[in-house]
């Protein structure tokens, strides 16, 4: 029977438009237990950010305050969790998260706690260093106990689902295609078993290879792929086709 996941991206491979991958990304994220959804990129013009792509389920006051009251310019997320592309868990009540940060910002996390919000998974998919860059937010109602616990079982998945949307959007139009070399079928194996959720060292006794071996093989894929991450490669590997859930 299909995981939830590998419904996921059965699901986006065949969607028509940028809308309908954001919902289909804000859906799974529901199914994960996450409270609400964000996709947000910003482009860099003149030292300022404009908003190229704002979708989010905070409501119409929060979409019209990040477009047009400056939120986009106080958003701790663009600023500071963008810099690297791994995922980041986000505490509105606590600046923590985001080292270098102000009382400013805090504002904008204060925006999302009126509504609720106690924190959540920040997923970058470009970041900052590109003119365009951004990402996703899942978000959580839930204390940081039951946040902590969420996290820890589904951070994975909305990791790799948020690289695997955005992947679809750039199909879409939404942004630049990346050009793709074939992976070898010993790449493709070890990419399959990380998306898995298996380690290096693991993959390692599957296979009946070394560790080196297997860091190398993940090497190659993610320079064949463009990616920057283990994640992102495998999300552009599922969305070329060159592997399968």
């Amino acid at each position: 029977m299909p995981t939830v996941f590998e419904n996921f991206v059965d699901q986006m491979i065949n969607l028509p438009d940028a809308n309908d991958v954001w919902q289909c990304t804000a859906e799974f994220g529901y199914n994960l237990g996450f409270s609400s959804c964000s996709l947000t990129l910003a482009e860099r013009a003149d030292g300022k950010l404009n908003s190229r792509y704002l979708k989010t389920d905070f409501g119409d006051e929060f979409s019209e305050g990040y477009d047009k009251g400056g939120l986009i310019d106080i958003d701790p997320f663009l600023h500071f969790a963008c810099q690297t592309p791994a995922s980041q868990k986000i505490l509105t009540s606590s600046l923590t998260s985001y080292p270098g940060s102000s009382a400013t910002h805090q504002h904008f996390l204060d925006q999302l706690s009126e509504g609720g919000t106690k924190g959540g998974i920040g997923v970058p998919v470009r970041t900052s260093e590109n003119k365009v860059f951004g990402g996703w937010i899942f978000s959580s109602h839930e204390p940081e106990e039951a946040f902590d616990l969420l996290i820890a079982e589904r951070r994975h998945e909305a990791h790799l689902a948020g690289l695997l949307a955005y992947e679809r959007m750039i199909a879409l139009g939404l942004g630049h295609e990346q050009s793709e070399k074939l992976l070898s079928c010993r790449e493709r194996e070890v990419l399959l078993w990380l998306c898995a959720g298996h380690r290096v060292s693991a993959i390692a006794e599957k296979l009946g290879i070394s560790e080196s071996a297997v860091n190398l093989y993940l090497k190659n894929a993610r320079a064949k792929l463009g990616a920057r991450t283990r994640e992102q490669a495998i999300a552009r590997a599922i969305f070329s086709g060159q592997i399968e859930l």
